[in-house]
């Protein structure tokens, strides 16, 4: 697992061999062309010498200087002429010897001045779907394919309204917890119900829109986070990237645990568990919780104090019939 510190010097590396490759392949072009028109070669050195010599006339500052430079522009186009026709006769165009750019906007550097240019945002943003788990998923699983068709218009008596009623207000707070988080970050939810109800569906949602506004989101089965962590504590290697992983998980913006309590539980699971949301409160950072269980399970399979802390969350709760069994026979 690459933290956005590893993505951003993958990424550059990346453009690094972009740009070596572009140039050897400017190089060989250039001497193949040279090979076939030696007079291209004497042309690019004559226009390199204007360049110098017109640098030399500014900077002298001469009573003459701008009939100097005059005199050396004329004899610049005039090369370009010369240089334009003779590469029209060899098929290519005017252009054909200078440097090709992937990105010509930003040379293929990933940056314009000292700003990100968008390509190497997209990079970044394609790493970050590739490491958050979720790529395949949001395909098929977004805000788009929300099918609220699919839970009952029937009203539960016990719920005083129905499990379609429950899910428009799912998803109106699923769509305002990704508006709020551009604007205030720290906001935490936990969504509980049973299985098959979209609990997972609406963190995959809520992941998307997230990851396409360019926040950094991590999203972890708690099996698969709680593995991680084993191998980080207990590992006697040292190994700088375990490290940062680890940091990652205080540092991303979002930290998604889906299926919370079907890891198998033990008293290192609980101290993470509280270890990781209490310091990611302490920094402000958001976390999303899905899970089966409720109130009263939590306390029994985690602790007190990690209930305590998830009472601090905004709840969702789910109910009605399977959604999963409903689409897999519709």
């Amino acid at each position: 697992m690459a933290t956005k510190t590893q993505i951003y010097k993958e990424v550059l590396r990346e453009y690094d061999r972009i740009r070596t490759q572009k140039t050897a392949e400017q190089r060989r072009k250039k001497a193949f062309v040279y090979e076939q028109t030696p007079r291209l070669e004497e042309i690019e050195q004559e226009l390199s010498l204007l360049g110098v010599q017109a640098a030399k006339a500014v900077l002298l500052q001469t009573n003459q200087m701008t009939d100097v430079v005059a005199g050396l522009r004329e004899k610049q186009q005039a090369l370009l002429r010369e240089k334009q026709q003779l590469l029209a006769n060899m098929g290519m165009q005017a252009d054909a010897l200078e440097q090709e750019y992937v990105c010509k906007s930003c040379q293929d550097t990933g940056y314009i001045g000292n700003v990100p240019c968008i390509c190497l945002k997209q990079k970044v943003m394609d790493r970050l779907y590739d490491q958050s788990n979720v790529r395949d998923i949001v395909k098929v699983e977004n805000f788009d394919s929300f099918d609220l068709r699919l839970y009952s218009d029937k009203v539960i008596p016990k719920e005083k309204m129905s499990p379609r009623e429950n899910a428009t207000n799912i998803l109106r707070h699923g769509l305002a917890f990704v508006e709020r988080f551009e604007k205030e970050n720290g906001e935490n939810l936990l969504l509980y119900g049973s299985t098959g109800l979209g609990k997972t569906f609406l963190c995959s949602c809520i992941a998307k829109e997230l990851l396409e506004k360019g926040f950094v989101v991590l999203y972890l089965t708690a099996g698969q986070l709680f593995r991680k962590l084993e191998e980080i504590r207990f590992s006697h290697d040292e190994d700088v990237e375990k490290e940062e992983w680890d940091k990652e998980l205080l540092e991303v913006d979002l930290l998604i645990i889906d299926d919370l309590g079907t890891e198998f539980s033990t008293a290192f699971t609980a101290s993470e568990l509280f270890r990781l949301l209490n310091d990611r409160k302490l920094k402000n950072k958001s976390v999303m919780i899905s899970t089966n269980l409720n109130a009263k399970e939590i306390t029994n399979q985690y602790s007190d104090r990690i209930t305590s802390r998830l009472r601090e969350y905004q709840v969702l709760r789910f109910f009605g019939e399977d959604i999963r069994f409903l689409k897999k026979y519709q």
